[in-house]
C-alpha cells in the first residue's frame, strides 16, 4: 500500500452447482441495492442461474495476496459470491514492482481478465503504464457497459476528486472513453476518508527503557537523539540480537517519515518558496532533507538495507522487533499476529505527532474527493466482460458489501436494528486469531473490488465491541486528524503548457527519488550534494522552472488553486 497505498488482495473460487437466485437488497439505498437480474445479466433463464465463468485476477500489488484466505476456493465467501454472480476468480498476485509487472504484461500482452492496480496518476508511474495500454487497445472500454450496471457506474464518479476526474479518469486522451473503476473510494462524505495513520512508530519497552515520552519526539533533532540513545543502548530483539535503531517496510517504504519536518499540506507538485513557484525537485529542502539522511545512515541509525527490502524481509524485522523505530502505517494487521503476540511489551507507540516546516502536525492531507487510487481494469480480450462486470457491480450493492465484510448472516453475524452484529463466539474466534477470519474469506474483496464506501460510516463499531486493536488503531487516528484542502491542485494546470509534452519527453527518464536514494549513500557529503544537484540541474535543463513560471501565470487568474 504509500507511497500511500494500502495492499490489497483477492480470493480464488471453485464453482458448484447453482439455484436460481436473483439479487436483492438488505435493506438498500441509493439505488445499489443489487446488480439488475441474473438473466438480464448473463443471458440465461432463472431456472440455470447466473452464468458460470472463470475469470484471472491480478492483484498488482508487492505483498498484494497476502490476505488470501488459504482455500482460496472453498471458503464461505467464495461459495457464496459464486452462488450469486457465477463467477470462479484465479488469483495472481507479486512481490516485486507494480510498474514492472505492469509493463511486462502489457508487453507480453498477457494481460489477465481482471487487473487490480495503482492509479496515482496518468502523467508518471503505474498510471501512465495503464494509460497508455488503454490507448493502445489493451483494455476494454467499459463505457457501453456502464448503464447495465449501476454500482458500477456509481463507482466512476462517488467519492472521487474534481480535477482527478477531469485530467485522469477521463483525460482528454481518451476522448470520452472509460478503462479504469476506481476503488478505495470514499463515500462522498469527510468522515469516509480513510486514515492511514503513517507516522513513525517506536517500541513501548525500548521507550520505556530510556524514560521517553513518544509524544515528546516531534522533531527530527529529537528523533535523531532518541536513534543515538537506542543505538547506544544495547537493546535486542526477541532473538537476543543487536536492535536496528530504525528502518522501513519493503523498499523504503516509507522512509519519507522521518523527512517530514520538511514537507507542509501541499496537495500539487509546486511550492512557494522565497517568493516564487517552483517544482518540488528544485526545493532548497532537498539538501537539508538528503544531508539529515546521511546523518542517520552514516551514524549507523538507519537500516542500510531499507531501500533493498523485499516486503517478506521487512515483515520479518518488525515480527522480531528487529526494528527499534519504523516510518510507514502503524502495521497493527502483521504485528498482532507476531510480536504483539509474542512479546507484547514491544508493542510500538507512535512518535510525536511530528512537526512539519510549518509547525503544524504531520498527517494525511486530502481533498473531499480522492486524488489516486487503486483501479480495476479489465483485459480487452476478456472473453465475458459481463462476469467481471456483474461480479464488481453485486459487490458494490448493500448485499454484496456485506457478504464481503461480515460473511453468512446466521453463521457470522446477525442483523441487530438494521446494522450487522458479530456473533459473540465468532467474534471472540476472529478477535483472538486474525488468521481465521482471513480464512474465512471477510474482507479480501473489499479492498481490490470496492469503492464509493466506508464501512467505517456505515457500520460504526461500538466503543464496547472494538478490539484491543481497533481502539489502539482510533487512538492513532485521533492524534493525526486528516486534514482537508477543498482546492485544484496546481499539478493540473500544467497540462496546458505548449512545451509539457517536450518536458515530459527529457523527464521520462529521470528519477529523482532514485538518484536522492543512491546520494544518500555517497562516499561524502560534497559529493552527495553534487549528485543531488546534478538531478535537479538536468530537471531545469528540461524546463522546470519555466513550467513553474507558466503555472503561477495560470494560478494567478484564479482563486480554487492549491500547493
Amino acid at each position: 500500500m504509500r507511497k500511500t497505498r494500502l495492499k490489497s488482495s483477492l480470493s480464488l473460487m471453485l464453482a458448484i452447482p447453482m439455484i436460481a437466485l436473483s439479487v436483492t437488497a438488505c435493506g438498500g439505498n441509493n439505488n445499489d441495492s443489487g446488480t439488475t437480474s441474473n438473466t438480464e445479466n448473463s443471458g440465461n433463464n432463472e431456472s440455470t442461474g447466473p452464468k458460470e465463468a472463470t475469470l484471472s485476477f491480478l492483484s498488482a500489488w508487492n505483498g498484494g495476496g497476502a490476505g488470501y484466505p488459504q482455500d482460496q476456493e472453498n471458503n464461505p465467501v467464495a461459495k457464496a459470491v459464486r452462488e450469486k454472480t457465477g463467477v470462479t476468480l484465479k488469483l495472481e498476485s507479486i512481490t516485486t514492482s507494480e510498474v514492472e509487472k505492469l509493463n511486462t504484461i502489457f508487453a507480453s500482452d498477457t494481460v489477465p481478465d481482471i487487473v487490480n492496480a495503482p492509479y496515482w496518476s496518468t502523467t508518471g508511474g503505474e498510471g501512465q503504464v495503464i494509460k497508455k495500454a488503454a490507448l493502445e487497445g489493451q483494455l476494454l472500454d467499459l463505457t457501453p457497459y456502464l448503464d447495465k450496471y449501476p454500482n458500477v457506474k456509481k463507482l466512476m464518479t462517488q467519492g472521487v476528486a474534481k480535477d482527478f476526474a477531469e485530467f485522469d479518469l477521463n483525460s482528454p486522451d481518451l476522448e470520452g472513453k472509460q478503462y479504469v473503476i476506481p476503488m478505495q473510494t470514499p463515500d462522498g462524505t469527510p468522515e469516509s476518508i480513510h486514515n492511514w495513520n503513517y507516522g513513525l512508530y517506536a517500541r513501548g519497552d525500548i521507550l520505556k527503557a530510556l524514560n521517553v515520552n513518544a509524544a515528546d519526539i516531534d522533531t527530527e533533532e529529537k528523533l535523531a537523539d532518541l536513534l543515538t540513545k537506542i543505538k547506544n543502548g544495547d537493546f535486542k530483539d526477541i532473538s537476543g540480537k543487536p536492535v536496528i535503531p530504525s528502518g522501513t517496510m519493503h523498499n523504503g517504504w516509507d522512509y519519507s517519515q522521518f523527512l517530514s519536518g520538511w514537507s507542509d499540506y501541499n496537495i500539487s507538485d509546486f511550492r512557494q518558496e522565497d517568493g516564487k513557484l517552483i517544482h518540488w525537485t528544485q526545493s532548497k529542502d532537498q539538501e537539508a532533507r538528503l544531508l539529515y539522511m546521511r546523518k542517520l545512515i552514516t551514524n549507523g541509525l538507519f537500516d542500510p538495507e531499507a531501500f533493498s527490502n523485499t516486503d517478506t524481509t521487512a515483515k520479518e524485522k518488525l515480527a522480531t522487533g528487529k526494528l527499534a523505530v519504523f516510518g510507514a502505517q502503524s502495521m497493527i494487521g502483521d504485528l498482532q499476529k507476531t510480536l504483539y503476540k509474542t512479546n507484547p511489551e514491544m508493542q510500538y507507540e507512535l512518535l510525536g505527532p511530528m512537526k512539519n516546516k510549518s509547525g503544524n502536525i504531520v498527517t494525511q492531507v486530502e481533498k473531499p474527493g480522492r486524488s489516486g487510487f487503486p483501479v480495476i481494469f479489465l483485459s480487452a480480450k476478456i472473453k465475458d466482460p459481463d462476469a467481471a462486470l456483474r461480479l464488481i457491480d453485486y459487490l458494490n450493492s448493500d448485499e454484496g458489501r456485506l457478504l464481503a465484510y461480515w460473511g453468512i448472516a446466521g453463521k457470522s453475524y446477525n442483523m441487530v436494528d438494521g446494522k450487522p452484529q458479530w456473533i459473540a463466539d465468532v467474534k471472540k474466534q476472529f478477535d483472538d486469531n486474525p488468521d481465521l477470519k482471513r480464512d474465512e474469506g471477510l474482507n479480501y474483496l473489499s479492498g481490490s473490488f470496492m469503492g464509493a464506501f466506508s464501512s467505517e460510516v456505515t457500520w460504526p463499531i461500538p466503543e464496547d465491541q472494538k478490539t484491543q486493536w481497533e481502539k489502539l488503531e482510533a487512538s492513532y487516528s485521533k492524534r493525526l486528524p486528516i486534514q482537508i484542502i477543498d482546492k485544484v491542485s496546481a499539478s493540473y494546470l500544467v497540462r496546458d503548457w505548449p512545451k509539457y509534452q517536450e518536458f515530459r519527453d527529457k523527464t521520462a527518464s529521470l528519477n529523482f527519488d532514485e538518484e536522492f536514494r543512491k546520494a544518500c549513500y555517497a562516499k561524502s557529503d560534497d559529493e552527495a550534494l553534487k549528485m543531488l544537484r546534478g538531478i535537479q540541474d538536468k530537471f531545469k535543463s528540461a524546463g522546470v522552472e519555466e513550467m513553474a513560471a507558466y503555472v503561477g501565470e495560470k494560478a494567478a487568474s484564479r482563486d480554487d488553486i492549491g500547493w
